[in-house]
Order: structure tokens, then sequence, then C-alpha cells
């Protein structure tokens, strides 16, 4: 009677551990020198372009990072939490406090709310208000240039107001957040006015 319970636990533990794993995502182990390419529309510039995103300095506080884009080898840099939330944007914007789309671990289910400021840096004023939340929906495959991957998908939905009396509005946005790649290899983001999107064209980890 011992031994068949034993046998069984030992049956039971490895399964146990795989729905564990299957239902939460750790927060990512970025490493300098990671980097990705995507290609993106509206979200370094208007229009649509490929650019590679590198990790230049990282530490339990902060990712920062240096975009270029490859139609003319302009740099952007932004900075992120250790969590992919972003702090400083590509075209120069600040969130107060970081966006906190994505809260690590990632659990199927988890729903969260968002509330920051959008503040331009020089001069440093706050242009809108925002508050929403973030679903952890699930698992899903998704395929880009880069190949097709498992990808926990992570809905947003935010309202957007505007400081200086203009028009609120609304975001809708979807990440597809991918464990081995240590970042997203799709997004999303519609608002009334403005369709952004981003998906992996290729990726190179620094495994040392």
């Amino acid at each position: 009677m011992t031994r068949a319970l034993l046998a069984l636990l030992l049956v039971a533990v490895p399964v146990l551990s795989a729905g564990q794993s299957d239902t939460r995502v750790v927060k990512p182990e970025v490493r300098v020198g990671d980097s990705w390419t995507y290609r993106g529309t509206n979200v370094i510039a208007p229009g649509t372009h490929e650019h590679e995103t590198r990790v230049s300095f990282v530490d339990d506080k902060v990712i920062l990072a240096v975009s270029t884009r490859k139609g003319d080898g302009k740099e952007f840099d932004s900075s992120w939490t250790p969590e992919w939330n972003a702090v400083t944007s590509y075209t120069g914007l600040m969130y107060r406090p970081p966006t906190g789309v994505l809260r690590f671990p990632l659990r199927i289910g988890d729903k969260y709310p968002l509330k920051f400021e959008v503040l331009r840096l020089r001069p440093t004023t706050v242009t809108m208000r925002v508050t929403g939340a973030a679903t952890v929906v699930g698992w899903e495959t998704v395929e880009v240039p880069a190949g097709k991957f498992r990808a926990m998908r992570v809905d947003l939905e935010a309202d957007y107001q505007p400081i200086d009396g203009s028009s609120a509005f609304v975001q809708q946005a979807t990440f597809w957040y991918v464990p081995e790649v240590r970042r997203w290899v799709k997004l999303q983001s519609v608002t009334p006015n403005r369709r952004l999107s981003e998906e992996l064209l290729a990726y190179k980890l620094n495994e040392d």
C-alpha cells in the first residue's frame, strides 16, 4: 500500500509541475546585448519601419535600450522596468509611474488596474492621465516573420484623458509575450485616431 502511494506521488509531481508552469510566466532575465528586430507601424515614428532594439544596460531597477531604425540608422533611446513596462518611450514621452501592463509572474485570469500619467520631458508637463486594466488571457499560438511561438496573451483597455481639455479616448491593446524570447513577439494597439503594431522579425539573446 505504501509503495503504491509513493509510486502515485512520483507520477503526479511532474504533472503538477507542468500544470503550474503552464499557468504562470516568471519575469525575464534580460541581459546586455539582447536584441529584437521588429517591423513596427507608428511605434518609433509615424509610418511603418523596421528597427532593432538592443539592451545597453540592465540592473534590478531598469532596462536601458537603444533602437536603431533600419532605413536611416537613426537611434531612439528608451527605458523600461525589469518587467518591460515603459518608463520613457522611443519618442521622448515619460510614464509616471511606469505603465504596468506586464506584471510578473503572469498568471492566466489575473486582472489588475492601471493608473499612470503621460508627460513630455522638455518642459516636464503632464499631457494625459490614464486609467484602465490589463488582463492575462492565456496561451495562444502566434505566427510572425521570426517564427511560430506559444505566447501568453495580455489584453489592455485604458481611458486617456488629455489635460488640454480635448476629447478623451480609449486604447485597446494586446501583447503576445514569449518567455524564451524575453519580450513580446507581437503587439497591436488601437485608438480612434491611431493604430500601432509590432511584429518580430528576428532576435538574438546573450546566453553568457
